[in-house]
């Protein structure tokens, strides 16, 4: 367990510098720190497991990515990837998560953290999981017309860093306005509640 723990805060502090790191790179031209970052983290989730961290998988992450990230760090064409996965991929889960016969990932998030919920809150939660699914596509479809029609570096200032913001900014905003509505649910900081929403990432919350 104790493994685990340190797993997950150092994923979340390389899930941070990563963005960071890539902005350092694409100002000064140096994308070593990035690349290093990329591969722990890949490392650190390949293995991580309900059961315990495993080191071979976490290796073997890590060097696919670190050998080509060595190979190809010239090339900005494949700094855009990373972060276009995570807008349009998380877009993607909240969006299916809508479909008939499913549980929007909201509402299944407030049913693990506060117990089952009312009408109204599943009504609330799943207005707030389609907001999820556009906003990050929006932010999806920004970093491409930056990356097509802008520089290198305002694209990287609101992909790497703006945009991560805006992300953190709209789970406050939406916790505020949660604490507002529903009172009697919402009995945490919302310091607590970004732990808590990593450890049920941590237990499979989001499948």
């Amino acid at each position: 367990m104790r493994e685990l723990d340190v797993a997950c805060r150092a994923s979340s502090l390389l899930v941070i510098a990563y963005p960071v790191a890539v902005h350092y790179g694409v100002i000064t031209g140096r994308f070593l720190p990035a690349i290093v970052a990329l591969a722990v983290l890949a490392g650190v989730l390949a293995g991580w497991r309900a059961q315990g961290f495993r080191y071979l998988p976490a290796l073997l992450a890590a060097t696919l990515i670190i050998l080509p990230g060595l190979m190809l760090q010239d090339r900005f064409e494949l700094l855009i990837w990373p972060p276009l996965l995570f807008y349009f991929g998380f877009a993607t889960v909240f969006a299916l998560s809508l479909l008939p016969e499913r549980e929007p990932l909201v509402t299944r998030f407030a049913r693990l953290l506060d117990g089952e919920p009312d009408m109204a809150v599943r009504r609330y939660t799943r207005n707030v999981t389609l907001a999820w699914a556009l906003f990050l596509s929006l932010l999806g479809v920004i970093s491409v017309l930056l990356a097509c029609c802008a520089s290198r570096q305002w694209w990287s200032l609101f992909t790497n860093l703006l945009g991560y913001l805006l992300v953190l900014l709209f789970f406050l905003a939406e916790f505020v306005l949660r604490r507002r509505r529903f009172p009697q649910r919402a009995q945490y900081s919302f310091i607590d509640f970004l732990r808590a929403m990593a450890r049920l990432g941590s237990r499979g919350g989001w499948k």
